[in-house]
C-alpha cells in the first residue's frame, strides 16, 4: 500500500459544513445564529464569519496535510533535487532493486529509494531465483542481507513506492525449461509466487526469465503456458503480472513472441533495452550498452506489438561495463555500478575530460586504460536516454538498477512529465 499524498489544497467551503477542530465548530455555530438575524450589522457579521471559515478551513487542511506526512514513511531528500511533491506528474518511473551481500553496490539501493524518487513510482525487489532443476527459490535476508526477502524488507519498499512486484529470475535456459516443461513444476510456482505476493501486500509479480537466444520452440510454448496459469492465479488474487522481454527489431529475431506472451493475460510487457556490447563483432571495440538508434529501432518494433502503451515498459540502463579492447563479448564484466568504474584506472570527474570521453551516438562515458574499455552512463547520460523514450512516446521506463548508480535530474523529470 502506497503512503498517503499530503493534500495539495483546503476541501471545497460549504458555509454549512463543519471542519476539523473545535475552532471551526464553533465558527460553524456563530454562522447558524447569524442567518436566524436580520438587519445590515448582521450581514456584516455574517461576511465576517465567512472569512474566518475560509481562513480556518485552509488550517485545518494543512494540519491534515502534516498529520498525513507523520504517518507515512518520509524520503530524506528530493528526487535529483526536484519538489517531492512534484513526482506526482512525472511518468511512470520503475526500478529493479537485485539482492547481494554486505559490501556490494546494490547494498545502496535502499538509501537510494528512501530519497523519495519512487514514492509515486514502481518498485521491484528480487525475492526468487530458479534452480537448476526448475525449482523456485526464496532469496531471503539471511543469506542475502541487502536488499533480500523478509517482512520488514518488503514493508520498507512498500513504504517508499506506490506499487511494487517481486522479481524471479532465471539466467539459464536449463533451469528455464526445467520448470515451464513440466506442469507440476509450474503449478507450484504459480502457487508459492501468488502466496508471497499477497501476503506481502505487493502489486503483483516480475518476471525475468532470459537466455533467450537459447530457448527452444518448446521452450516458449511452456513459457506461454506458465504466463496463462500464473497471470489466471494472480488476477483472481487481484494482482498483476509484468514480463521482461528481450530487444528484438523484427519478427522473428528470437522464438520469444511479444504478440504471443501478451495474449497469455500479461498486463505489461517489460523490453530491457540494454546489452548492445554483447553483439559486438569480435576484433571491434566493444558498442555502447544502449545506443540511441538502436533504442529507437527496438521500441518503434515493441510498439507495432504491443500499441497499448500503458502496458509497454522500456527498460533503461543506469550501470557501467567493462571489457577487453578489442572485444570479446563472453569476456565483458556487465553490470558493473558506478560506484565501483569510479575506482578504475583512468576515470575522472572532470567536466573536460567526460565531455570528451562521451559518446554522442548513446550519452554513456567510455575511455580505454591498459587494453580494457570502461563504459558507463552517469546522470547526464540517464536524461539523454529518458529524452529519447519521452519523443518516441515511451510513458512507463523500467531502470536497471539501483544501488550505486545515478538517476535522472531534477529537470529531465520536469521535462518528461510536461
Amino acid at each position: 500500500m502506497a503512503a498517503r499524498a499530503t493534500r495539495s489544497h483546503p476541501p471545497r467551503i460549504h458555509p454549512l459544513v463543519t471542519f476539523d477542530g473545535g475552532s471551526a465548530i464553533m465558527v460553524h455555530v456563530y454562522w447558524k445564529t447569524l442567518i436566524c438575524r436580520k438587519g445590515p450589522m448582521a450581514r456584516a457579521r455574517m461576511l465576517l464569519a465567512t472569512a474566518l471559515v475560509v481562513v480556518l478551513a485552509g488550517c485545518s487542511a494543512g494540519h491534515r496535510a502534516g498529520d498525513g506526512d507523520r504517518s507515512s514513511p518520509r524520503p530524506s531528500s528530493s528526487v535529483g533535487g526536484a519538489n517531492p511533491a512534484e513526482t506526482s506528474a512525472l511518468p511512470g518511473l520503475e526500478a529493479w532493486v537485485y539482492p547481494g551481500s554486505t559490501g556490494e553496490d546494490t547494498c545502496g539501493a535502499a538509501a537510494e529509494y528512501r530519497d523519495g524518487r519512487l514514492r509515486h513510482g514502481v518498485l521491484k525487489p528480487q525475492y526468487w531465483d530458479v534452480d537448476s532443476s526448475g525449482a523456485l527459490k526464496l532469496l531471503d535476508s539471511d543469506l542475502h542481507p541487502c536488499n533480500g526477502f523478509s517482512e520488514a524488507n518488503a514493508a520498507d519498499v512498500k513504504g517508499y513506492s506506490a506499487a511494487q512486484y517481486t522479481t524471479v529470475s532465471a539466467m539459464d535456459r536449463s533451469a528455464i525449461a526445467a520448470l515451464v516443461s513440466d506442469p507440476a513444476r509450474r503449478a507450484a510456482a504459480v502457487g508459492s509466487l501468488t502466496e508471497l505476493a499477497k501476503r506481502i501486500g505487493f502489486t503483483g509479480v516480475d518476471i525475468d526469465f532470459e537466455d533467450f537466444w537459447a530457448w527452444t520452440a518448446d521452450d516458449e510454448r511452456g513459457y506461454e503456458a506458465f504466463l496463462t496459469e500464473l497471470g489466471g492465479s494472480l488476477h483472481r488474487a487481484g494482482l498483476k503480472l509484468q514480463v521482461d522481454a528481450p530487444v528484438e527489431t523484427h519478427d522473428g529475431d528470437s522464438v520469444f513472441s511479444y504478440a504471443a506472451v501478451m495474449r497469455t493475460g500479461v498486463d505489461q510487457l517489460v523490453v530491457m533495452d540494454y546489452g548492445r556490447q554483447f553483439n559486438t563483432p569480435e576484433g571491434e571495440t566493444c558498442w555502447a550498452v544502449s545506443p540511441h538508434s538502436w533504442v529507437r529501432e527496438a521500441v518503434t518494433y515493441a510498439q507495432s506489438q504491443v500499441p497499448d502503451k500503458d502496458r509497454l515498459v522500456i527498460g533503461l540502463p543506469s550501470y557501467g561495463f567493462t571489457a577487453p579492447d578489442p572485444c570479446v563479448p563472453d569476456k565483458v564484466k556487465d553490470s558493473v555500478a558506478l560506484a565501483t568504474i569510479r575506482r578504475a584506472p583512468g576515470y575522472s570527474d572532470d567536466r573536460r575530460t567526460t565531455a570528451a570521453r562521451r559518446d554522442s551516438a548513446s550519452g554513456e562515458v567510455r575511455w580505454t586504460a591498459g587494453g580494457t574499455l570502461y563504459d558507463y552512463t552517469d546522470q547526464q547520460g540517464m536524461d539523454a536516454k529518458l529524452a529519447v523514450l519521452q519523443q518516441l512516446g515511451v510513458t512507463h521506463v523500467s531502470v536497471w538498477t539501483l544501488g550505486g548508480n545515478p538517476w535522472f535530474s531534477a529537470g529531465a523529470l520536469r521535462r518528461a512529465a510536461r
